[in-house]
């Protein structure tokens, strides 16, 4: 019950473009656990971590299924807040990453460092238009719509273990967030199979690959992630209809402050 919980909370977190369910674990105490466990799945010891995963698996199942109808709600009739919400919520874990991605150098930031930010920054505000959606037919998938749908589930997969970025909020710069959620409300089996393998497959692999670049580039990585939440800012509010009103602003500080709440709550967490 006590694993069973955790992931319900996480998996709610996830469905939430923006809020980081790796932050959550941590604030939980079951992030170390879990990176273990995912790491473990491609090594003779699997069997060690398939318990452990199957439960906490189920638990953040339950959680997003039962937070995506509450976000779709929010999207559907108050889209302009909502979206100002998850910018503030991105908004307000960038200073508390960039003092991380700070904490992995003695010195000034080079040349190449702001590269790679700025790099991968554009990365996702050029994605904006270049990606449309629209042309996704979901009812008759094609090979290429089905490689985009695995590919967007792998990418996805890695906010399990990437501090400050959440499944969401990666599906959502691909422009693939809402042809996800509501694939999964009507049962749109063929594209939950698409992305549920991608994020699936994902699971096996990025793991893996993001601990050897956390250790091997700590820095580098860092910031390239301050640079995709960075550019993610643009990408949610680029997706909002219509203009934005001084309430909808409003939600940018709500969020943001929801984001100091959750931190302090994970510096606690991690001082004992």
């Amino acid at each position: 019950m006590y694993v069973l919980l955790r992931g319900m909370a996480v998996g709610v977190t996830e469905s939430v473009p923006g809020v980081s369910g790796s932050t959550v674990a941590i604030i939980l105490g079951i992030y170390n656990r879990l990176l273990y466990s995912l790491s473990l799945l491609t090594t003779p010891r699997r069997k060690e971590a398939l318990p452990f995963l199957i439960v906490f698996g189920i638990g953040m199942l339950c959680g997003f299924g039962v937070s995506i109808y509450v976000v779709d709600y929010f999207l559907h009739y108050f889209q302009a807040p909502t979206l100002m919400f998850f910018a503030g919520v991105v908004l307000g874990f960038l200073p508390v990453l960039w003092k991380e991605t700070i904490g992995h150098t003695n010195s000034k930031l080079k040349f190449e460092h702001w590269a790679i930010l700025v790099f991968f920054c554009l990365i996702v505000i050029f994605s904006q238009f270049l990606v449309d959606v629209k042309i996704l037919d979901v009812e008759q998938l094609s090979i290429a719509t089905y490689t985009f749908l695995i590919g967007a589930g792998f990418l996805a997969s890695s906010a399990l273990v990437l501090r400050g970025m959440s499944g969401a909020l990666i599906l959502t710069i691909l422009g693939t967030y809402e042809v996800a959620v509501q694939s999964l409300k009507t049962m749109n089996l063929p594209v939950v199979f698409a992305v549920g393998f991608g994020v699936i497959l994902g699971v096996l692999v990025m793991s893996r690959f993001i601990q050897f670049l956390l250790t091997r580039y700590p820095l580098g990585t860092y910031l390239a992630i301050v640079g995709l939440l960075s550019g993610s800012v643009f990408a949610i509010i680029y997706r909002i209809e219509g203009k934005v009103g001084f309430t909808s602003l409003a939600f940018i500080i709500i969020g943001i402050l929801v984001v100091t709440i959750l931190n302090s709550q994970k510096t606690k967490a991690t001082e004992h």
